[in-house]
């Protein structure tokens, strides 16, 4: 039995109820038309025309027999009467059909409000889309998961890829959709329950997508065909929705590469500009010395000997600052790969103390090391440059004489080195651009050379060895740095 058959033999069964009803309170048949009238009127909000019709007939027949003397006949004896029932029947009719429009009209505003709430829910969804992962697999997930669809398939016609999402996963194939692309065609299918359509941007086909589960015409939406249904407006507007984001991600993409180029440039030069800068200092003291020696054979052997001394140092320096520069290429590029060994955080901190002691202009340093620390798993070459960096941070942005202060200590899955300046301190805003490639605190530009690189290597070295570098400052006390390196399983408590 069909629910149209269901709905009608449900208004009928109101009727005869009513009838039991008015029978046995003594009413006149003015009132039992009324009554009538009020029971149709609610089969026809209920259900709609189809029952309400059935119902005015069975009332009619009803009003009739049960209530127009002569009673319980079909006889009607008072031409008045006969003019009553046709005025019932035709009010009941009129009364059926508009209570069928009012009802139309609200289930259209419904399944409209409806669709501009997922319409909503989907352009909210399409503008923060994951940029790691691919728009196409995004937004037809986003469409499955708002309309609840069996599976939809969108195809991008610029890089010839096709997504799908769904429980199906979707029939239409790539090839289908390619050449729907092409034809820029609108294919609709309500036995199969699917539409394809293509997708365009400005009257420009971009790709095409296939819909399957939901899509409805008019009348089924006006006949109350369920709320999972999609009228043709919502699925144009999906549809545009669809371009919209495909071009936005591939706007984003285009823009990341562009962002990720300059930066790429901006790195070359500040490399270069910072090599040839720290370079300028030991080859000029190279080249004074070398002269000296070739200039003045009147030397004696300690003035010759010193100033070879000199040639020897500032050489382990020079070399130093390629085997740096190499490194900080290295990181930037990606090309990141560490060479791990079980290192004594200590030894770490003192080899960096020693090949930093140059720069440091006999600053005096501090060191709190916590006793029977652990060892770490580490690139040791690399940590070295990374305490280098903290402590050639620290000399530069902190005042002449002052102190600085490096902690070593352990917890339970970590080993924690501290590196604290006596400097000016950074501001909250300035705490949260410090690792930023390039950035430079505004006071520093002017007072100390550099090139804004130094702590975006050590975070990048940090994260590569699984742990986080964090900073603590307050102006006009100064600022610490703390690394923290991850141990290893077995050296964990």
């Amino acid at each position: 039995m069909t629910l149209k058959v269901v709905r009608v033999l449900s208004g009928l069964l109101f009727i005869a109820a009513m009838t039991f009803i008015l029978e046995r309170i003594p009413v006149n048949p003015t009132t039992a038309g009324f009554a009538y009238l009020i029971t149709i009127l609610l089969v026809a909000a209920r259900w709609g025309l189809p029952e309400s019709v059935t119902a005015s007939a069975a009332a009619a027949f009803c009003l009739n027999y049960f209530f127009l003397p002569p009673v319980r006949t079909l006889n009607i004896a008072d031409t008045h009467n006969w003019v009553a029932l046709s005025a019932f029947l035709v009010t009941s009719l009129v009364a059926s059909q508009l209570s069928e429009v009012a009802r139309r009209r609200n289930s259209m505003l419904h399944q409209r409000q409806l669709e501009m709430e997922r319409l909503y829910a989907l352009s909210r969804g399409i503008m923060v889309i994951d940029r790691e992962k691919p728009a196409g697999v995004q937004i037809a997930a986003e469409i499955v998961r708002i309309y609840d669809l069996i599976s939809v398939t969108i195809y991008d016609q610029a890089d010839d890829q096709s997504w799908s999402a769904g429980t199906a996963g979707g029939t239409a194939t790539i090839d289908t959709l390619r050449e729907l692309a092409v034809r820029g065609e609108t294919v609709e299918d309500p036995t199969a329950n699917s539409y394809l359509a293509p997708v365009t941007l400005a009257g420009r086909v971009i790709g095409a997508v296939a819909i399957e589960g939901g899509v409805a015409t008019e009348e089924r939406l006006v006949a109350g065909g369920g709320t999972g249904l999609l009228s043709k407006s919502a699925l144009h507007a999906i549809t545009n929705l669809i371009a919209v984001g495909m071009e936005k991600a591939r706007t984003q993409e285009l823009v990341s590469r562009a962002e990720a180029a300059r930066q790429s440039e901006q790195f070359k030069s500040t490399l270069l500009d910072a090599v040839a800068h720290e370079f300028k200092t030991p080859l000029t003291s190279i080249k004074a010395a070398a002269s000296t020696i070739l200039t003045s054979p009147a030397l004696t052997n300690d003035q010759r000997n010193e100033l070879l001394s000199i040639i020897d140092q500032e050489s382990e320096r020079l070399s130093a600052l390629v085997s740096e520069a190499i490194h900080l290429a290295r990181v930037e590029s990606g090309r990141l790969h560490l060479s791990r060994t079980m290192r004594d955080v200590v030894e770490l901190v003192q080899e960096a103390l020693k090949q930093s002691s140059p720069i440091m202009n006999e600053r005096p340093v501090e060191t709190v090391f916590a006793p029977s620390l652990p060892m770490v798993h580490v690139d040791a070459e690399l940590c070295v440059v990374m305490l280098k960096q903290l402590l050639d941070n620290a000399t530069k942005y902190s005042p002449a004489g002052s102190p600085i202060r490096i902690s070593v200590e352990a917890s339970t899955d970590s080993v924690r080195v501290s590196v604290h300046n006596q400097g000016l301190g950074l501001t909250e805003s300035e705490r949260r651009m410090v690792f930023e490639r390039f950035y430079r605190t505004p006071g520093a530009r002017q007072n100390a050379p550099g090139t804004g690189m130094g702590l975006a290597i050590v975070q990048d070295i940090v994260r590569a060895h699984g742990g986080h570098v964090d900073v603590d400052s307050e102006p006009g006390v100064g600022t610490e740095f703390t690394i923290r390196l991850p141990l290893a399983k077995g050296e964990r408590n």
